[in-house]
């Protein structure tokens, strides 16, 4: 069976840990994982004639996310289906019931020891997710530690080795 989860990201590769927690704890099925961005809906007529979604979410992606998102692709690729990263702007409990609604979320795993950080106009959904009607489980019981910001760190903090050239 096909099942649909979602994590609250900040673009930061520290963020990823809460979708690495949540495939350990998954036995069976396929997942697609929805990776979430809570932006601050701006309400300039100028910048909602010229909005690009796609556009939005380049400016936001580093080359050390994407490689973490390859990462955890490679690691879980049994288990993993599709992987999306979404924006959502809104505030309201309803804004957010119709975006999980129209992508079919099943779960929603936060992280534990990790505080999402969102970048200029961004804001941490956690409150308003936790508050839905989609269940939600807090992975994590190790600590993250804040300083683990190279890529290199985390292939290490994954459990994944890397030659060193």
């Amino acid at each position: 069976m096909e099942r649909t989860i979602l994590v609250p990201i900040d673009f930061k590769v520290e963020s990823l840990n809460a979708l690495r927690l949540a495939l350990n704890t998954i036995n069976a099925g396929k997942v697609n994982v929805v990776l979430m961005y809570a932006k601050i809906p701006t309400d300039s007529i100028s910048d909602f004639l010229f909005y690009s979604p796609d556009e939005m979410v380049d400016s936001l992606m580093t080359t050390e996310f994407e490689e973490a998102i390859a990462i955890l692709k490679n690691r879980y690729e049994s288990l993993l289906g599709n992987i999306s990263v979404e924006l959502f702007h809104g505030y309201s409990a309803n804004a957010l019931s119709n975006f999980l609604e129209a992508r079919n979320i099943d779960k929603i795993y936060f992280s534990k020891n990790y505080k999402l950080k969102p970048g200029k106009k961004g804001f941490d959904p956690t409150p308003l997710l936790k508050k839905s009607r989609v269940s939600y489980q807090e992975v994590g019981g190790e600590s993250v530690v804040a300083e683990r910001k190279t890529l290199s760190t985390l292939f290490n903090y994954f459990g994944l080795e890397i030659a060193n050239h």
